[in-house]
Parts: structure tokens; C-alpha cells; sequence
């Protein structure tokens, strides 16, 4: 039997990516749905406005973290490199939305600390998903 913490990274990975690509769908067609319902209408209307290359980055960011996931918990080598450009492409987009967008992530939000919390947190967690994966190849449980 594999190793318990495999599996729960591998769950932990899944539902990552899941709610990545389920992010990225509803605001991309508009839907107030599940945790969009609960944000106010100011930050709807600032994730409508995005450039358009923001919204491939993100899109390419979350299908990325899905498939990684997924190929983690199938044992296959190339989540190690789908994590690590998740990883990379969500860093680029967090750097874009706190310091170059124009009003910034943390003005539309209201600022605080509670944005930048959300922000590291989900940095440390898709970088330590990486670092799992990448983990696991070297171990040679990752084929």
C-alpha cells in the first residue's frame, strides 16, 4: 500500500485544481455562483474588467493545477512541471493584481490584511504542491 500522506496530498492537490478551473469558469461567464455570490459588487465588476492576457495566464494557471493534480495521483512524471508552471503563472498573476493593475487587488478589496493573507496562502500551497511532486519524483514515486 502507497504511503497514506500520498493520498492526502493527492486530495489535497485535486480539490486545489478543482477549485482553480471552477474559479476561473464562473467568473469568465459571469456566474455569482458558490463563494461569488458572497463578493461584493465591486470586486465582480474589477475580475470582469480583466485584460485579456490575464485571463489566459489564469486560465492556463488553473487547467494546469488540475491536470497536475491528476497526473500526481496517476503517478505520472509531468505533474512536477505542470505544478511548477501553476506555481509560476499564479505568482505572475498575484504580482500583476497587488502591483500593477490598475485599481490594485488590495484597493478593491479594501484593503487590510486579510487580502494578502489570501494571496500567500494559496502561494505557499500550490508552491508546497510542487515541492511535493517534485519530491516524490526524486523518491521514484512519481513515474
Amino acid at each position: 500500500m502507497r504511503r497514506l500522506h500520498f493520498y492526502v496530498m493527492g486530495a489535497i492537490a485535486l480539490l486545489f485544481g478543482l477549485a482553480s478551473i471552477a474559479e476561473y469558469v464562473m467568473v469568465s461567464y459571469g456566474l455569482r455562483l458558490g463563494w461569488l455570490a458572497s463578493y461584493p459588487p465591486e470586486q465582480i465588476e474589477w475580475l470582469s474588467s480583466l485584460p485579456a492576457w490575464v485571463h489566459g495566464v489564469w486560465g492556463a494557471q488553473a487547467l494546469l493545477a488540475l491536470v497536475g493534480a491528476l497526473c500526481l495521483l496517476a503517478h505520472l512524471r509531468p505533474a512536477v512541471w505542470m505544478l511548477a508552471f501553476s506555481f509560476l503563472s499564479l505568482a505572475v498573476l498575484a504580482l500583476w493584481a497587488v502591483a500593477f493593475a490598475q485599481p490594485g487587488l488590495i484597493s478593491v478589496t479594501g484593503g487590510g490584511t486579510t487580502p494578502w493573507i489570501v494571496i500567500g496562502c494559496v502561494l505557499l500551497l500550490n508552491l508546497l504542491l510542487y515541492v511535493y511532486a517534485r519530491q516524490e519524483k526524486q523518491r521514484g514515486e512519481v513515474l
